[in-house]
């Protein structure tokens, strides 16, 4: 990692550290989203929130994840199902509906980020979710909640 490399959420975050302290800055978030995921029982907002600010807040593209929950609402895998562009990410419902039910879950929490830092969600963001409920509740899988998360927000 070299401090110009515009991948690296470190530089836009910490521009008066050295790349060693980045670096000891980035492998120290690593520990903490693996210990997250091994220990994630994501019963409260703000753990959900915490998780995904660990997770998720960083991307420079949108990217839509599912966390596949068992009936104690512990993680069993957070999963990206698709990587897309800055303002669109291609999602499909069959898809998500396959990992839950090859993983037996029995919940899902939906999340994507807006790399514009917006939080507040589109018409076709509106309409993919309202496809996933409906298709997860046949199969009697709860969605608890669709989260967008916007930097800092």
């Amino acid at each position: 990692m070299t401090l110009h490399d515009p991948d690296q959420i470190a530089e836009r975050r910490l521009p008066d550290f050295s790349e060693a302290e980045i670096a000891t800055i980035d492998a120290a978030r690593a520990i903490l989203r693996r210990h997250a995921r091994s220990t994630a029982a994501l019963q409260s907002w703000s753990m959900l929130t915490d998780y995904l600010a660990l997770n998720a807040v960083h991307e420079r593209v949108e990217v839509f994840r599912v966390l596949l929950l068992d009936r104690k609402n512990k993680l069993i895998r957070d999963r990206v199902m698709t990587r897309g562009s800055i303002d669109h990410v291609p999602v499909y419902v069959s898809e998500v509906l396959r990992s839950a039910l090859v993983l037996d879950a029995s919940a899902i929490i939906l999340c994507h980020n807006h790399p514009s830092g917006d939080p507040h969600p589109s018409q076709t963001d509106i309409d993919l979710i309202r496809k996933i409920v409906a298709a997860c509740k046949v199969m009697e899988i709860v969605v608890h909640d669709h989260v967008i998360v916007g930097f800092g927000r």
